[in-house]
């Protein structure tokens, strides 16, 4: 069997994962994908590493376009079991935050392949045999095996991995934000200062009266973002602010006290 046969039974097999998982939770199905996979990559790398190419074309045309279709399940299928444990550990806007923090890395390695990455997207192949001619000059790193792996094939495997990723993640960022919008579709909006309301968080904390003195001051800044449909991303950084002022460090709650002595003097009258 020649090695573009034996890699379209793994492809194959690659498809069928999804739909014998398809019934477990997101970490158990991605986790069970994973390792299938890389049981998968690893027969394709024995295979490879005793296989003899029948010409340059061959060797080329497995490393362009054979390998890296494979091997970027893998990158992908890891990248997305991570996100699912870090999901499942945090919060809405620290799993948002978290999500744009890939969106970044994904942007950092595509600026630092740009060449590269142009050059396989605009479909070229002048300079196939550099990058996907197995040569041990092109590789770097004590793991890598010069029999399995041009250097640049597995860069490609990246590339395509990351463009499922970010189709993944920004799904995920639009459903997070969809999700938030219909939980807050019956929210007040809050129409004072942010650095009031900041105030009023701080002293709640302070005084313990929420989930019996449990609550910490990010999971009642994140309610009131739900609540009153507003963003406290700086929440940290508006109390340092209050906290540094030479005087009227309780404008707010000042405010508040006034108010409903007024309210009270005025239903006694």
């Amino acid at each position: 069997m020649d090695i573009i046969a034996f890699s379209e039974q793994l492809q194959k097999r690659i498809k069928e994962i999804d739909a014998v998982v398809t019934e477990e939770t997101d970490i158990m199905r991605n986790g069970k994908a994973l390792g299938s996979i890389r049981q998968i990559i690893n027969e394709l790398k024995q295979f490879t590493i005793t296989y003899t190419f029948n010409n340059k074309e061959e060797e080329i045309r497995f490393f362009k376009e054979i390998k890296p279709v494979l091997l970027s399940q893998y990158f992908y299928y890891k990248r997305i079991f991570a996100l699912a444990l870090f999901d499942s550990f945090r919060d809405r806007r620290s799993r948002i935050d978290n999500y744009y923090r890939v969106l970044q890395k994904l942007q950092s390695f595509a600026s630092k392949h740009q060449t590269f990455y142009e050059y396989c997207m605009a479909g070229s192949t002048y300079l196939d045999s550099t990058y996907f001619i197995r040569n041990r000059q092109n590789l770097s790193g004590v793991d890598q095996d010069e029999k399995f792996t041009t250097g640049y094939d597995k860069i490609l495997s990246k590339i395509l991995a990351h463009e499922l990723t970010k189709q993944f993640v920004l799904t995920s960022i639009r459903k997070l934000q969809d999700d938030r919008a219909g939980t807050t579709s019956h929210s007040i909006p809050w129409t004072g200062s942010k650095i009031a309301l900041v105030e009023l968080i701080y002293s709640l904390h302070a005084t313990r009266v929420l989930n019996y003195g449990k609550a910490d001051v990010k999971q009642i800044a994140l309610s009131f973002e739900e609540v009153f449909s507003i963003d406290l991303s700086n929440y940290a950084r508006m109390f340092s602010d209050i906290k540094i002022r030479k005087s009227g460090q309780t404008n707010f709650l000042d405010q508040l006290r006034d108010k409903l002595s007024q309210i009270i003097n005025d239903a006694d009258r």
